[in-house]
């Protein structure tokens, strides 16, 4: 083959050189073997020329694949090889045999060279689309994951196409096999264009090979002649189309060759064009561990064996992508089942699924067994062959339905072994094999003993061994008594020993089967060699262990054959006999190795992708990023970074790794975030921190010790993880920005950050403040920038949903605090709306509902938060309250009229209720059964009363009328039914406390309890024990009671919470009661007795905004004020603090006035609710404090422009002045008077000679010199809507401007404002002077006839126009500026007025017209103005953005997020300030990373 390669790598390298490349034209598939007139003298020898000349082509093929490296191309022309090695073969022994007639044979070799001939003809085209000269050979075909898929979808075709041509030849060979010069002879001159120069990275375990697992291709068939009696059952049953039975499972014992009889069916299936799809289970593939991939991969191999129903599957693929689908059944349904039952067709066709038992997730194998007895017999003429191994939880389904046959078949019956099968198969494996002779293979057959385990693996050690003489003495003493377990074991062992190199290698040889049986996912002999680079024999040793383990390439996963080879060698010292794997040692060895791995790779900017300094927004800004990954990492640095935290919480516990560990977090922490943020794979890596923690609190003992964690260790582990947790949405977006905003708000005074802060600097915007960041030790997470509005647990307690104001709706796991899936998010959202809610999960907690907007119902899959069918559209709007049933398969909700719709369906079922019945409440009892509606109808307000009808049944029970009473609470959250558990009991309250206890089945009531004098605010209901012993409700704010759910009697009484409950919850076993209230206490009470019990949660934080609890009172859930989440483990309260130090260090959420001089490095920030505190911005150090007598507060403050006077608007409109230096109140101005509403407005002129003060419906100015009123107008007398807002004064102090009833106006301050009620003023007349909303403006510090103003149109609210006002003897407008969206920014002018700048924004005023100004840098005009300077950053969901340049800045930390910056971010120049509940002030200089933005965009 060599030969070959160097005798035509001349001619080779000059058709590479070639200018232009066209693919030959390619034969067509008719035309391959029609010439049925060729003589067989002539057929014989052209046949042989023909052979030479294909072998030739596969010789050329396989070496230059493998003189490029090219692992899935090699592969495909090693298939190419075998076949002709084969064809010829045949060709030779059956010389005198052919036949002229043999259409069978002719139509399977024109199949063969068809499909052959297809794939090379679709690699030729893609090279002549991708390129247009021979200098870009296929760079990459077989390179993206697409292109990696097409090469394993031809060649699962080839090898089906050959499976159909070894069938076939069994008879004879076919007579027109002499076409096959002609065809192939195109291809020769194509085939080194086709694989010159192309290059495939080392991605062991890529979809080619794992689909080659899926589909069994590796599988050996039974030899012919072998399994006649099980494979006739088979083809019996298979050939009934009138059986009701759909489903042959095949169980029995490992070994005993069942997937050997599925692969044979599979591809007997194949050739008669009857099979639909396979999928092969295997311990030896992530892929086929699980169902995750099942439907799709039988999907994809419905399409490639009915190519009709190829363009629907397809289709239906990319529908189910986009609506990212995960539920199993939907997805079986419409890619498998849906397609298949419109193939018209008169057989049967089948899917063969292999192996179940290697699924390792029980419930998943529950869900397609019952999904397949579920849906099978909607499709009569589908088929399933499936095998197992008899397991209890397969069992349990399958020998309960009538659907299955073949359950009671045994492949192996000791009593009567099938030795003539064992005999057939071991001849014909081992007949070529010279030095093996008739003894040995007779000593094999009587070993076997009828198990085909083990007589194909000694076949095949022996096929592959390079010491075969020392298998064969091995073996010759074998002993064969015993149980199967027990003969597989002796073979186990011999086979182990004989791959000893030396006796001193057992060491070298244990390592190596370690690291393969303890990793997460197959790993390559590459991989081996380098978690162990002392072990210099990894290769010798898999290769001496073929007959157990497969794959001998070294970049390709090794996978064990056989999953009682893994059972052996993790069994135990007496059975393994010397070869026991100890599972923690091994994956503690494993852990050294990957942390090693690791440490020698990480890097900061590990991909050189911010060579230049510029920091990137998003992943997704940075193309090919996973082949980028895939060509700068090898396949142990991959692995290593999936699942080193994982090895090490399940190794011993080791002083030395706990020390590794350690040192790696503390060196080379962030850049494994950053690595696992390039692969978006930050869930992978809370899941592992999150082990990592969980181990080390469980070993540090109460007092640490030598070899064990200390406290300070503890905490180090615990801040990693935090550090993912808290930004974890910072992170999944931008991976560089691990060392930027998420580094800078880590503890203070950490010994883990503190390294980090200093080593990437460069990264991080400057921070001063006197502040000192804490981290509590609770599980913190956060990803909404707006209020909290809703929080519902699973019943399980393992999700957690959240919904945000701003309108997005997140999934939590509980247990790791990730963020599960991708939020939803509503793109458009009205004003001061909240867009999602009904919120629930199904009873089993494996889905989740919620509305959206009102119009469309969502149902999504728990577990990976992807839809389970597309939303449910229909006009919900005026139905607050819903009901759905358990599985959430369908809701009702209440209103007029009461509404029942189908969500699976997507329709609507009719009610037997009165369409006169108004509904306040509903709700649907746990059984699915019956729906209860609390309402009244509509020709009688003032009578409430209660209906029930059945959900299925349409069955309907008279109203039911309670005291009179409203239901409607003016709180939509308040419930008024409720069901037992059990759905025998049905409870119903009013507003005024009344309760009536009722027949769930009949609604007839059975006793009435409650008090008629209650407080408006308090709020009644109801909850059941989950054992339906007892419910509780509070007949008053201060107290609960408890009854007996049968009957109703009292049981007790519970006081001592201080206000009104939020929400109740029994213990599982119905003796506690936990109660929370508005001070989010949770008290706990002994349920019998009424006596309390210690509390599981002291709440009485004012941070706290609400709080909840999971059913098994193992999880608790608080929400603060900044928008953040806490979860507390109540089961191990080592894991999470307490809620006291939760809130400590959080940021207010109250709008905080901020004010500074234009010279000066002091600002003026109100310090609690009646004092003021200058704070040095330059050292963040406290200047002085002032103080004010007005008990509502500061509403306003505001500097002069020199910095000599400081001013403060309070709560009541009183107007206070102090002097800047000396801190001494100089004036305290009479309040303006009017209604105190609104922010109001403070500030001085330009030249510090006024102060204006505007709030509610006046505005005053006053002389600092003499502090007398100047100027005055007052519009209250209008009433309280009509508000004065006030932009500024003009440069020359004689025009006011501002808003007064959505309406421009400018005052003329010389005017004689005593006279007038409402001074003189100028007002526009044009329609763009009325239905101001939302405006700021500014006048020019030039001109003073020139004003800005920024509006949002009533039309338009949420885009922004700036428009320009020339003030003279009225006002006249003389340009419109559209901006592309709203912009919530004041408007500031340059010093020179020749700008204006809005938000992010600049435009250039003095042109006809005005345009935008665009560059690196803002005009020099806006500088040097100190605090009053325009800052061009603003907040955008959840980022800061420069305007100069233009681009996404810096990600804000959640817990800064909860400040309102879209509506009012305090910034100046290049800086923001914060302010946090403590009142210390954080400013942020971004001047660093503006410098470096700049510096590298005028490079570029």
């Amino acid at each position: 083959m060599k030969a070959l390669f160097k005798k035509n790598k001349k001619k080779q390298q000059e058709q590479i050189s070639k200018s232009s490349y066209i693919p030959p034209e390619l034969p067509s598939t008719q035309s391959i073997g029609t010439d049925n007139t060729t003589q067989q003298t002539t057929l014989h020898s052209q046949s042989s020329k023909a052979y030479e000349d294909a072998s030739e082509l596969s010789e050329r093929f396989f070496s230059i694949a493998i003189h490029q490296n090219q692992i899935a191309w090699t592969e495909l022309c090693e298939d190419l090889a075998y076949h002709l090695a084969q064809m010829e073969a045949h060709r030779r022994e059956l010389e005198e045999k052919i036949s002229i007639e043999d259409n069978g044979c002719l139509k399977a070799l024109e199949y063969y060279f068809s499909v052959t001939a297809k794939a090379v003809e679709g690699a030729a085209k893609r090279e002549l689309e991708n390129s247009g000269s021979a200098s870009s050979s296929i760079l990459r075909y077989g390179t993206a994951q697409a292109e990696q898929e097409e090469i394993s979808r031809q060649r699962r075709m080839i090898e089906n196409a050959w499976q159909v041509y070894t069938i076939a030849i069994k008879g004879s060979i076919v007579s027109k096999i002499i076409r096959m010069e002609k065809d192939l002879i195109p291809y020769k001159q194509t085939s080194p264009k086709l694989l010159a120069s192309r290059q495939i990275q080392d991605n062991y375990g890529t979809t080619g090979s794992d689909f080659d697992i899926a589909y069994g291709e590796r599988v050996d068939i039974c030899e012919e002649g072998t399994r006649e009696d099980i494979l006739n059952s088979i083809r019996t049953w298979a050939s009934d189309i009138q059986m009701q039975s759909q489903i042959f499972w095949l169980n029995d014992a490992a070994g005993t060759g069942k997937s050997t009889i599925a692969a044979t069916m599979a591809r007997e299936w194949l050739l008669q064009t009857h099979l639909g799809g396979r999928f092969f289970f295997s311990p030896n593939s992530r892929m086929t561990q699980t169902t995750k991939e099942f439907c799709v991969t039988v999907a994809e191999d419905i399409a490639s064996n009915q190519p009709t129903l190829a363009p629907i599957i397809r289709e239906t693929i990319k529908e189910l992508e986009q609506e990212q689908h995960s539920w199993f059944d939907i997805q079986l349904q419409r890619l498998v089942l849906d397609p298949l039952r419109g193939l018209e067709t008169n057989h049967c066709i089948f899917l063969v699924v292999d192996a179940l038992d290697n699924c390792i997730n029980i419930e998943e194998r529950s869900e397609l067994l019952n999904a397949f007895i579920q849906c099978l017999p909607s499709v009569h003429h589908l088929k399933v062959l499936l095998t197992s191994r008899p397991l209890q939880d397969i069992s349990v389904i399958l020998k309960s339905s009538p659907l299955v046959y073949g359950s009671d078949i045994q492949l192996l019956d000791i009593r009567n072994p099938p030795h003539s099968d064992i005999v057939i198969y071991v001849e014909k494996r081992l007949a070529t094999i010279t030095s093996i002779s008739s003894e040995h293979r007779g000593a094999i057959i009587s070993n076997s003993e009828g198990l085909f385990l083990y007589a194909a693996t000694i076949c095949r050690m022996l096929e592959k061994s390079r010491r075969r003489a020392e298998v064969l003495k091995a073996l010759s003493g074998l002993g064969v008594a015993g149980s199967i377990e027990k003969r597989m074991d002796w073979l186990y062992l011999s086979i182990l020993k004989q791959a000893r190199v030396d006796s001193n290698a057992d060491d070298l040889l244990i390592g190596v089967l370690s690291m393969i049986v303890v990793a997460y996912q197959p790993i390559s002999i590459n991989t081996i060699s380098i978690f162990l680079p002392d072990n210099l024999q990894v290769d010798a040793f898999v290769q001496d262990l073929a007959g157990v383990l497969k794959d001998g390439n070294p970049d390709r996963p090794i996978k064990v054959l056989h999953p009682t080879f893994r059972e052996f060698l993790l069994s135990d010292r007496e059975r393994a006999n010397g070869f026991l794997i100890d599972p923690s040692a091994s994956c503690m060895t494993m852990a050294t190795a990957c942390i090693s791995t690791l440490e020698q790779m990480l890097d900061y900017d590990i991909f050189n992708l911010n060579a230049s300094k510029q920091l990137l927004a998003h992943n997704y800004d940075v193309p090919d990023i996973g082949q980028i990954i895939l060509r700068r990492t090898t396949a142990a640095e991959r692995y290593a970074s999936a699942y080193w935290a994982h090895h090490v919480a399940e190794s011993d516990i080791s002083a030395e790794l706990w020390t590794r560990v350690l040192i790696f977090l503390s060196q080379k922490l962030l850049n494994w975030v950053e690595l696992m943020s390039w692969r978006g794979s930050i869930v992978s890596c809370i899941e592992g921190l999150s082990r990592l923690y969980r181990f080390a609190i469980v070993q540090r003992p109460a007092e640490s010790g030598p070899g064990f964690l200390t406290f300070r260790d503890l905490v180090v582990i615990r801040h990693a993880y935090q550090f993912v947790v808290r930004h974890q949405e910072i992170i999944v977006d931008s991976a560089l920005q691990t060392y930027s905003m998420a580094l800078s708000f880590t503890p203070t005074q950490s010994s883990l950050f503190d390294s980090y802060r200093k080593r990437y600097r460069f990264l991080q915007p400057k921070i001063i403040t006197s502040n000192i960041i804490r981290w509590d030790n609770s599980m913190t997470i956060g990803g909404h920038s707006d209020r909290i509005v809703e929080m519902v647990l699973s019943p399980d307690g393992t999700r957690l949903i959240t919904v945000g104001m701003e309108g997005k709706l997140c999934l939590w796991s509980t247990k790791t605090g990730a963020m599960i899936g991708n939020p939803f998010k509503v793109t458009k959202l009205g004003r001061h709306s909240n867009p999602i809610t009904m919120c629930t999960f199904s009873s089993d907690g494996q889905r989740f509902a919620f509305r959206v907007e009102g119009r469309e119902i969502h149902v999504r899959d728990s577990k990976r938060g992807g839809p389970i069918h597309p939303p449910f559209t229909r006009d919900f709007i005026g139905y607050c309250r819903a009901s759905f049933t358990s599985t959430l398969s369908s809701v009702v909700l209440a209103g007029h009229p009461i509404r029942h719709w189908d969500i699976e369906r997507q329709q609507e079922v009719q009610t037997p209720v009165e369409p006169t019945f108004v509904a306040d409440d509903v709700s649907i009892s746990p059984d699915g059964q019956r729906v209860a509606s609390v309402g009244h109808f509509s020709d009688n307000k003032k009578r409430h009363c209660v209906v029930l009808w059945g959900l299925t049944t349409s069955e309907y029970f008279r109203p039911y009328e309670p005291l009179d009473g409203h239901c409607l609470s003016a709180a939509p959250r308040n419930s008024f039914i409720a069901f037992s558990p059990d759905s025998t009991r049905l409870a119903t309250w009013l507003e005024n406390g009344t309760v009536q206890l009722r027949n769930g089945h009949t609604g007839e009531e059975i006793v009435r309890f409650g008090t008629e004098i209650r407080s408006t605010n308090d709020s009644t209901f109801v909850v059941f024990c989950p054992l339906c012993q007892y419910f509780a409700y509070n007949p008053t704010a201060s107290e609960i009671n408890i009854h007996e759910q049968v009957t109703g009697k009292k049981v007790s009484t519970l006081r001592g919470h201080e206000s009104c409950p939020r929400w109740m919850s029994f213990s599982s076993d119905g003796q506690r009661l936990a109660v929370a209230a508005y001070k989010n206490e949770v008290h706990v009470w002994s349920v019998l007795t009424g006596e309390p019990l210690q509390s599981i949660f002291t709440g009485g934080n004012r941070y706290i905004s609400r709080c909840s609890l999971s059913i098994d009172w193992g999880v608790l859930v608080a929400i603060t004020y900044d928008h953040q989440i806490h979860l507390y483990n109540l089961h191990d309260r080592n894991e999470f603090g307490e809620i006291e130090d939760a809130a400590r260090e959080r940021y207010t959420t109250d709008r905080i006035p901020i004010a500074g001089p234009r010279v000066g490095s002091l600002l003026i920030i109100p310090d609690g609710r009646c004092s003021l505190r200058l704070w040095n911005t330059t050292t963040a150090d406290s200047h002085g404090q002032l103080e004010i007598d007005d008990p509502m507060g500061v509403v306003q403050v505001a500097f002069s422009p020199e910095g000599r006077m400081i001013a403060a608007l309070s709560g009541r409109s009183w107007v206070y002045i102090w002097d800047s230096e000396t801190l001494i109140l100089l004036q305290k101005l009479r309040p303006l008077g009017g209604h105190s509403q609104g922010e109001g407005r403070l500030f001085f002129s330009a030249d510090s000679s006024l102060i204006v003060a505007c709030r509610g419906g006046v505005a005053r100015i006053w002389d600092t010199q003499t502090m007398k009123p100047v100027f005055q107008c007052d519009n209250t007398k209008e009433g309280p809507g009509f508000m004065i807002q006030v932009y500024g004064l003009s440069c020359d102090n004689t025009r006011l401007a501002g808003v007064d009833g959505h309406q421009i106006h400018v005052w003329d301050t010389r005017s004689d404002w005593r006279r007038y009620h409402t001074p003189p003023i100028l007002s526009p007349n044009s329609k763009h002077s009325l239905d101001y909303m939302g405006t700021s403006g500014a006048l020019s510090p030039v001109d003073p006839s020139l004003l800005a103003v920024n509006r949002y149109p009533k039309e338009e609210p949420w885009t922004s126009v700036i428009e320009l006002w020339r003030i003279g003897t009225d006002l006249q407008l003389t340009a419109t500026i559209g901006m592309s969206d709203s912009v919530s920014s004041r408007l500031s002018f340059s010093s020179d007025g020749q700008y204006i700048a809005c938000g992010p924004r600049c435009m250039y005023v003095n042109a006809d017209p005005p345009y935008f100004y665009t560059g690196n840098h803002p005009p020099n005009s806006f500088r040097d103005m100190g605090f009053q300077n325009h800052s061009f950053l603003v907040y955008r969901d959840g980022w800061i953005h420069s305007g100069f340049p233009d681009r996404p800045l810096l990600p804000i930390p959640v817990e800064l997020r909860s400040l309102e910056l879209d509506r009012e971010l305090f910034a100046y120049g290049e800086c923001i300030v914060l302010i946090s509940n403590t009142g210390e002030p954080i400013l942020i200089d971004f001047s660093p990373l503006l410098v470096q933005a700049r510096k590298s965009d005028s490079n570029i």
